[in-house]
């Protein structure tokens, strides 16, 4: 009268499928991470591009135009602003950024960095 609890093999089939189903999400997901030795700094200043600078390299810009003066520092495959002469100094107190996506902002020089995948067509 017992009945065996025996997994069948169409059971281990459609569960075979359905882990593999859910881990398809991770791979898009993570494919960004695997091109961070691509990724770079678009700076833009009054929403016109002026310089990109790459995470691979450290290194230190300076923009000054007029009276406005904005430097970024790129250290270890991360970005930062270290001096602004801003009133609010918002972009310095930001910290460091490394991620695709990331943005550093000083709206008084309308001064932007954001960081983006560089591919074929970026160059």
């Amino acid at each position: 009268m017992k009945k065996s609890k025996r997994v069948k093999l169409g059971d281990l089939i459609i569960i075979l499928i359905l882990l593999v189903i859910s881990i398809i999400p991770f791979y898009f997901l993570l494919s960004p991470m695997r091109e961070s030795n691509n990724i770079i700094a678009v700076i833009k200043v009054d929403n016109k591009q002026v310089k990109k600078l790459s995470l691979n390299h450290d290194i230190v810009w300076k923009y000054q135009h007029g009276n406005k003066l904005n430097v970024v520092k790129v250290k270890n495959h991360k970005i930062r602003m270290i001096d602004a002469n801003c009133k609010d100094q918002i972009c310095v107190k930001d910290g460091w950024k490394s991620k695709i996506g990331d943005t550093i902002i000083c709206l008084p020089h309308k001064f932007l960095v954001e960081l983006k995948v560089e591919n074929e067509n970026n160059e």
